[in-house]
């Protein structure tokens, strides 16, 4: 069925960095209960940790793409990643508060470029099947959060800490780096990196916001919400979430098959309805069990939002890949920064249960945007609809 799509040593590798940024990328909302009992923070001051990431991430998706002009595709991979590394290692010796968050900062601002990259390279290097690539992309990166949940977990066993965990993950790029060494990575000569991207581009960018909101006020503070509802210990909060991220996966995993066969669009507006259902599970849930069914349902839901989101966006701006996947990064990313800290502010005002209502409300303006994105495309599709047909026939 995909003759012409095959996994080369860039592919791979294009996989292996991006599962390793979204390793890290969860990490925030993760460990943000183990720093909210070290640091006595509020709910808003947690929550500005993730937020820090998400801000970096924004200002990277806004100079990727001219950075890649000076710099080239190749080097500004593995200078983002070098910067995402040094943020990890200012988060774990962080003490105060004002440490880590900066450090957090440090580590969005490499990611959105890492992720900026990669996304980009994936997009040229397989053209018309980008989709599936970055389907497959974001497979890996939910097999990367399970693991996070996983390291997690057996840190906390061995008593070795939370630290270990992220900073056991900096090998990854330095394998990956060596393995790539005779990869050609460039992006093709008639690759754009500036210029104006069109408006049904700026749609479903639009509507990509609104689901990468509701995708992260879940990681953001899934665990914390299971933690309160339930009334367990953080350790066991965080590996409920195992649910949320193993439905990610297969929600994803599914999605990368389903690629082959459907349209981004199409798939977007299924995924919409498995995240409604989830979400009327898990916010009335008040023990371990239905909190667990709800995340799961939720992580099948909202796994695929992203990757097909990034791949209608991609494919609405053909040549200018990089400059796209820069705006997506920091669209997605400006959501993350805004979506889990309203939460958290509402919460500290009402309650976290009540700040979660945002999710819905996130996902009925997905759902408007996908709708104008289709009414969009088939009015340019259809030379009928374009303004003066009538007197051009």
């Amino acid at each position: 069925m995909l003759v012409g799509f095959r996994r080369d040593r860039l592919t791979w590798v294009a996989y292996v960095v991006g599962a390793w940024f979204a390793y890290l990328q969860a990490a925030p909302g993760l460990v943000v209960v183990h720093l909210r009992d070290e640091l006595d923070l509020s709910y808003a001051a947690g929550g500005l940790h993730v937020a820090a990431f998400a801000a970096g991430s924004t200002v990277a998706g806004l100079v990727s793409a001219r950075l890649e002009g000076w710099l080239g595709r190749r080097k500004l991979l593995w200078s983002a990643a070098a910067l995402l590394g040094a943020g990890v290692v200012g988060l774990t010796v962080g003490s105060i508060v004002e440490v880590t968050v900066g450090s957090v900062l440090v580590m969005g601002i490499g990611g959105g470029l890492v992720l900026g990259t990669v996304q980009a390279a994936l997009a040229d290097h397989h053209g018309e099947f980008r989709s599936v690539a970055l389907a497959e992309e974001n497979v890996a990166a939910s097999i990367s959060y399970l693991t996070l949940v996983g390291v997690l977990s057996l840190a906390a066993a061995l008593q070795l800490g939370w630290r270990v965990a992220l900073l056991a993950s900096l090998v990854v790029p330095i394998v990956a780096w060596w393995c790539s060494r005779q990869v050609s990575m460039e992006a093709p000569p008639s690759h754009a990196v500036a210029g104006r991207l069109p408006v049904v581009f700026w749609i479903a960018a639009a509507m990509l916001f609104c689901t990468t909101a509701a995708e992260w006020c879940v990681t953001a503070w899934g665990a914390t919400f299971v933690q309160d509802a339930a009334g367990v210990s953080s350790a066991t909060a965080v590996a409920v979430m195992a649910g949320y991220f193993g439905g990610v996966l297969v929600g994803r995993t599914l999605g990368s098959r389903l690629a082959r066969r459907y349209g981004p669009a199409r798939l977007l507006a299924i995924a919409l309805g498995v995240t409604a259902a989830g979400f009327g599970v898990l916010w009335p849930s008040t023990a371990p069990v239905p909190s667990l069914a709800g995340l799961s349902l939720l992580g099948i839901g909202l796994g695929n939002l992203f990757p097909m989101g990034v791949s209608l966006a991609v494919a609405l701006a053909p040549g200018q890949s990089a400059l796209a996947s820069g705006r997506v990064v920091a669209m997605s990313s400006f959501a993350v920064v805004l979506a889990p800290l309203t939460v958290g502010t509402l919460a500290d005002v009402t309650s976290l249960k009540m700040a979660l209502g945002v999710v819905p409300v996130m996902v009925v303006l997905a759902a408007a945007g996908i709708t104008l994105v289709a009414r969009t495309q088939a009015r340019i599709s259809d030379p009928s609809e374009r303004p003066g047909a009538a007197s051009r026939s």
